[in-house]
């Protein structure tokens, strides 16, 4: 039987800056990284790959804000290595006076509503905006050059990787555990001490094996990224995403066909805000929109849902009008992205121990999991380890829904933050 001190269950962005912080930054010598798949693939393949330190809730800025200081901390070391690029964000509103996202942070950015300015600064933007707010802490990065270093410097530093899927986990009489990994036709007994679990929509799954029910649901979101070969998008904008709900804008014959379809009334619906939009690879942009609010069980394989490249073209039309040439003919090849939001009900990720007995965790990054990554891994090595933990640890702590303070922050914050 094969034996280490810690397992990391899952492979994602999550899992490797859990291990990367324990075995570089606090010298665990015995740490294996236990995923059946590829490292960095299922929702990790499928980020956004952006960040930004402006959240609703004081917890979420500063744990976004010490992550950001650590991607930056690396790029600097490594020559950016890891693609990070401070564009920013702007945050759209066709309405003059609403608050975004009603922020606690006292470096709220000032919006520019000036109708002169936005002509000028936005020409590619809708008349109907009457509101940019440009957030500078922000921008994007490569998800997969990231968790390549980071996953490197862990395996230099004795991290193993075990290509694995976990059967089943139980703990042991006299502590630990014992991992029932599976191969293929093949199967191996792990046996560790601690063992945390990262295994983005599966970890409750993991959970289950071990007792825990978590408080976590899973939606199923997507991205397309397409040709822009009419160059509607400049290139050098910021990610851009529209604060308000809408409507689908459709013909009287559109409008009669999906009346006439029981299936397709969702089509005329009030659609979530949150449509966002920036370049991508040379001539190309990428585009997603999380108006999925239907929990499901996760699953490993998705078929491309066709209605939304037709649905996020018409909806990103609303606030940059170019758009509209491509809402009959998509230009090709589309390439459609679907990977979970796994989420809790305030959108706070959960990260530590779950028990005093070695189970912990680290899971629920919802949309945010490549920006949250870093901060996210060093607050869980902090607890596996027994060190010193900074102030929003209890805020993510798994047991939170106890704490009081916690909760009452929980139901005073006015917006959730998901994009």
């Amino acid at each position: 039987m094969k034996k280490a001190d810690i397992a990391i269950c899952g492979a994602g962005i999550a899992g490797i800056a859990a291990a990367y912080h324990l075995a570089s930054g606090h010298r665990q010598p015995n740490v294996v990284l236990v995923d059946g798949r590829q490292p960095l693939s299922f929702t990790t393949g499928c980020s956004g790959e952006n960040y930004r330190d402006y959240w609703p809730q004081p917890c979420m800025a500063a744990l976004m804000r010490d992550s950001i200081g650590m991607m930056e901390g690396l790029a600097a070391e490594t020559g950016n290595a890891i693609g990070l690029r401070a564009t920013g964000y702007d945050f759209l509103s066709e309405s003059a006076d609403r608050r975004l996202f009603a922020s606690t942070d006292p470096r709220e950015p000032v919006a520019e509503t000036d109708p002169a300015v936005l002509s000028s600064n936005y020409p590619y933007l809708s008349d109907s905006i009457r509101q940019v707010l440009h957030v500078e802490h922000a921008g994007s990065t490569d998800v997969h050059a990231l968790g390549s270093l980071l996953l490197q410097r862990a395996r230099a530093c004795g991290t193993e990787l075990i290509k694995a899927g976990v059967a089943a986990i139980q703990r042991r009489s006299s502590g630990g555990f014992e991992l029932d990994l599976w191969r293929g036709n093949t199967s191996e007994r792990l046996r560790v001490d601690r063992v945390i679990l990262a295994a983005g929509p599966f970890t409750g799954d993991l959970a289950g094996m071990l007792g825990f029910r978590l408080p976590v649901e899973n939606f199923l979101q997507r991205k397309i990224v397409i040709p822009d070969p009419l160059g509607i998008l400049p290139r050098d904008i910021p990610f851009t995403v529209f604060a308000d709900a809408q409507c689908l804008a459709w013909s009287d014959e559109e409008r009669d066909l999906i009346v006439a379809d029981p299936d397709y009334h969702w089509l005329l619906d009030e659609f979530p805000p949150g449509l966002h939009i920036k370049p991508d690879l040379p001539g190309r942009i990428k585009l997603g929109w999380a108006y999925n609010r239907t929990a499901e069980r996760p699953r490993w394989e998705h078929e491309a849902d066709l209605d939304f490249p037709n649905v996020v073209i018409r909806g990103a039309s609303r606030f940059i009008p170019g758009l509209k040439q491509y809402i009959d003919k998509l230009p090709t090849p589309v390439v459609q992205l679907a990977g979970y939001y796994s989420r809790t009900p305030e959108n706070w990720p959960l990260i530590g121990p779950l028990d005093s007995q070695g189970a912990f965790t680290i899971s629920a990054l919802s949309g945010y999991g490549t920006m949250a990554a870093c901060a996210a891994g060093a607050l869980c090595a902090a607890w596996v380890t027994g060190s010193t933990l900074p102030g929003y640890a209890r805020h993510f702590h798994p047991d939170r829904y106890s704490d009081p303070e916690v909760v009452a922050e929980m139901k005073q914050a006015v917006s959730d933050g998901q994009l």
